[in-house]
């Protein structure tokens, strides 16, 4: 069912009371489909609550800390319904404890929530009754009310038991009801009104991103912005797409940051042959202004860094492999001048497999996953590298194809190269 929008409404839009019934007016404004609202606590809430509860029982009972924590958010989800209520649209709050509360997960690892306002990541899996539960109650309800409102943050456990799925988990909590209700898109209403390409609290010349590709999403997400949870991309399944805009009345217009969402899983071989350029030495990382010396040198024959690694004795350097004898040549005189540096080596021949997908974000034992049907080819692995959506596999040219094909068949990709 295509004919819901979910909207996601963050506690930074929520800084008093009389905020509620003029989002809900906004959002009724021009409308005319169904709606979902998925709500956070007012600002400073959650954090009021938790320093509350840690104050009277600084060592609480898990399950009885995370039905605590959640309240916030119960109030905001009946303040919405009160006040959808109010302008004429029919609407229900659907709370925890009721019987048409949906969202059950498997939680793996019960830990405390954070006093601090972070993106907290919660291993855990949506449990198939949800899907149930949806079908059978919140659909049926769409016939009778216009307004459908969830409380973001909070679910159930395999024994009914509320709880919450960690700091910044509305966001997850917006993603996952809008699979569940197969929505035709997820609105987060954000003060910036759309994504920036500069982080305006550190500077003052940011600008709004018309459209960003779901991958550059994953990355910005997983690297610390605040826009999105990243554990909330993981759950992506059916979600066409995500836009994040401002609360006004071009709320329904194609303003904000349009976000579209494409394959799950890229397996992608480089055309390129590279070769690895290898500083060893000894407390690297604590020798200011290196990486520039290197970069700047290569620069100056205009060669490009494909790929790096440091370590505590090491840099190594992926450059392509046609100027890897200029490359020595320039880098060598380093060796003479920096302290540090004791050796450079020459590495030929290696290709470089990217794998990449959303549902690597918080994903315990994907490299397990890659390495270990190369590895029974015997295949030699000459390196692993990892940056948030992205695994690379080096491995020595001469064995690309091969463990291309592996890896396609491991995730079923279809031929992808660039």
């Amino acid at each position: 069912m295509r004919s819901i929008n979910v909207y996601k409404i963050g506690g930074s839009v929520l800084q008093e009371t009389r905020d509620y019934e003029k989002i809900a007016a906004i959002l009724l404004r021009g409308n005319k489909m169904k709606i979902c609202v998925v709500v956070s606590a007012m600002k400073g809430k959650t954090t009021e609550l938790i320093d509350a509860f840690l104050t009277v029982c600084p060592k609480p009972d898990f399950w009885e800390f995370e039905r605590f924590a959640g309240m916030g958010e119960v109030m905001s989800a009946q303040m919405f319904a009160a006040a959808f209520n109010a302008l004429g649209a029919k609407s229900i709050a659907i709370l925890p404890w009721m019987k048409e509360w949906p969202l059950f997960i498997s939680l793996k690892i019960p830990r405390v929530l954070s006093r601090e306002k972070i993106n907290e990541k919660r291993d855990f899996k949506v449990m198939r009754k949800s899907t149930g539960i949806i079908a059978k109650y919140i659909m049926p309800l769409y016939a009778s009310h216009r307004v459908i409102v969830f409380p973001g943050f909070i679910a159930r456990d395999v024994s009914g038991r509320i709880v919450t799925l960690g700091r910044g988990g509305s966001d997850i909590s917006a993603l996952l009801f809008s699979e569940l209700l197969r929505a035709r898109e997820l609105v987060l209403i954000k003060e910036t009104g759309g994504v920036l390409d500069l982080d305006p609290r550190l500077h003052g010349q940011a600008t709004k991103i018309s459209s960003l590709d779901v991958e550059e999403l994953g990355l910005l997400a997983s690297s610390g912005s605040q826009v999105l949870h990243p554990v909330s991309l993981k759950h992506q399944d059916t979600l066409p797409r995500i836009k994040v805009t401002a609360l006004d009345d071009n709320i329904h217009r194609r303003s904000g940051t349009e976000i579209v969402f494409k394959k799950k899983v890229v397996v992608q071989r480089s055309p390129l042959v590279y070769a690895v350029l290898t500083f060893i030495g000894n407390r690297i990382p604590e020798t200011p202004g290196l990486l520039k010396k290197i970069s700047s040198v290569l620069a100056a024959e205009n060669i490009s860094i494909y790929s790096i690694t440091v370590s505590e004795n090491l840099i190594a350097l992926y450059i392509d492999q046609r100027y890897c004898k200029i490359a020595y040549t320039v880098l060598s005189p380093l060796v003479k001048r920096e302290q540090r540096l004791k050796l450079l080596n020459l590495k030929k021949g290696i290709g470089k497999i990217l794998v990449r997908s959303l549902k690597f974000i918080n994903e315990p034992g994907i490299i397990k996953k890659i390495v270990t049907p190369i590895a029974k080819q015997g295949i030699n692995i000459w390196e692993v590298l990892t940056a948030h959506t992205d695994v690379m596999v080096f491995v020595e040219h001469q064995d690309i194809e091969q463990t291309f094909a592996i890896l396609q068949q491991v995730f079923k990709s279809p031929k992808s190269s660039p």
